[in-house]
């Protein structure tokens, strides 16, 4: 498992490919913290079951080995796999008492991985919370780290990459990704303190750990009003980070700017409470109108005119033939998928893995009978090769138009419910504009 194997080298090259097409854009911060000589514990926040450790996977050069929740080995047929995957399963006490005492095999591998100057990665949260909201670390980091310093006589060099991992959207098609790689923590750092009182060195490193990811996500505090936050962010991030940067911010620069905007918020609602319950009813009235209408908030924002809609309306009816020849081929490999996955996946944190993992089995064999028909109809390689690329790309740049149609059928429908009920919209519009006044001046923007 510590060595480099060429099978997973190309099975992990396929799966860039589909993360690629599956992404708008993926951007990576702080690749220069991964040192090819030191052992490494890459330590990510956990939000999006696998596709964590897949953006890790895929933004690095690398072939860590995975300590994951040993209930996914429960398939005899599954183990095979997740081994060829570099995959090794941790045992809490909800898998029983009696297999607790497998951690100390599980951890001497992990040791012996890191003892080769290879990669380990473990989630410090130890559970996703499917939500931009940092759950309280565990001891298994640290203490898989002091174990493998203390029997090498601290001379192993080890490193905790604390890594934090933000997307646009957790399960939606086409989202941004941004993969941030803190400065690494050095377990010499710590080697008198262990020495003197483990116990407390261990506390020190896991909170030391959970400060540096925290500095790396956004992490929304308040559980009460989630869903409030997340809204503001959305309302007001881009304007936010472009009074402050005086131009359109990069995808690193509005993630920094969006970290900065929740903590502002966060910090001014821990100081005037009894305000922000007045804030809060005035964002659930907003919401609440929205929701009943399937309306996003970005629709408050834009002023929608009739001779816009219907420019646009006729670039709709000129992609409708895209649209349809997209849905006809990519109907079975991405939308059944999909329908079927949204009904029968209870944890929603689970959709993006389920989506990804059924895509790239579904689109590999599509690409494969793809590529055996062009080679018997054709009999040529490049034009086989040629087709499939289509094929691939051609089915990107459809959902493009789709999720285009999407919006302009918001926009129409935004347009006319204006011209059906302009009392309610303005309405809306100043609950929006007071709100907003009120953010501006809480922020200072």
């Amino acid at each position: 498992m510590k060595k480099w194997s060429l099978g997973y080298a190309i099975l992990k090259q396929v799966v860039r490919f589909a993360f690629w097409i599956s992404h708008k854009r993926i951007t990576i911060i702080g690749k220069q913290h991964l040192s090819k000589s030191h052992p490494l514990i890459f330590a990510p926040n956990h939000q999006n079951a696998l596709m964590d450790p897949l953006a890790v996977l895929c933004t690095t050069p690398m072939q860590p080995v995975w300590l994951a929740r040993a209930d996914i080995f429960k398939m005899k047929l599954v183990r095979p796999i997740l081994h060829f995957l570099k995959i090794m399963p941790v045992y809490r006490i909800r898998d029983g008492k009696e297999n607790l005492g497998e951690n100390e095999k599980i951890f001497s591998q992990a040791i012996d991985v890191l003892e080769h100057k290879k990669q380990l990665g473990l989630f410090p949260e130890a559970a996703h919370s499917g939500k931009r909201q940092m759950l309280p670390h565990k001891k298994a980091v640290p203490r898989i780290a002091f174990l493998a310093e203390s029997k090498n006589n601290f001379k192993l060099q080890l490193q905790i990459i604390p890594v934090g991992i933000y997307y646009s959207h957790y399960w939606h098609f086409n989202r941004e990704l941004l993969v941030n790689y803190g400065s690494p923590i050095n377990l010499k750092d710590y080697k008198k303190q262990y020495e003197t009182n483990p116990l407390l060195a261990t506390k020190q490193l896991r909170e030391e750990l959970s400060k540096r990811v925290e500095q790396l996500t956004i992490n929304i505090k308040s559980k009460t009003h989630y869903e409030n936050y997340e809204w503001l962010r959305e309302l007001l991030g881009r304007e936010y980070a472009q009074k402050q940067l005086s131009k359109e911010p990069t995808a690193k620069e509005r993630f920094m700017s969006d970290q900065q905007l929740i903590g502002l918020l966060e910090t001014h609602e821990a100081e005037h409470p009894e305000m922000w319950m007045d804030i809060h009813r005035q964002i659930d009235e907003i919401r609440a109108t929205l929701d009943s209408k399937s309306f996003p908030v970005d629709l408050l924002e834009k002023q929608t005119k009739g001779i816009n809609t219907i420019l646009q309306s006729l670039l709709g009816i000129i992609l409708t033939p895209l649209i349809f020849v997209g849905l006809i081929f990519h109907i079975i490999p991405f939308s059944i998928p999909r329908h079927f996955i949204q009904k029968n996946i209870k944890d929603p944190a689970f959709y993006s893995t389920f989506h990804f993992v059924s895509g790239l089995i579904l689109y590999s064999i599509s690409s494969l009978i793809i590529t055996v028909l062009s080679l018997y109809l054709f009999n040529s390689l490049p034009i086989a090769l040629l087709i499939l690329i289509s094929f691939l790309l051609g089915g990107k740049l459809s959902f493009l138009s789709f999720a285009w149609g999407k919006i302009l059928m918001a926009r129409i429908q935004w347009f006319i419910f204006s011209k059906k009920h302009p009392q309610e919209l303005n309405d809306l519009k100043h609950k929006k504009e007071i709100l907003k006044e009120q953010m501006i001046k809480i922020v200072n923007f």
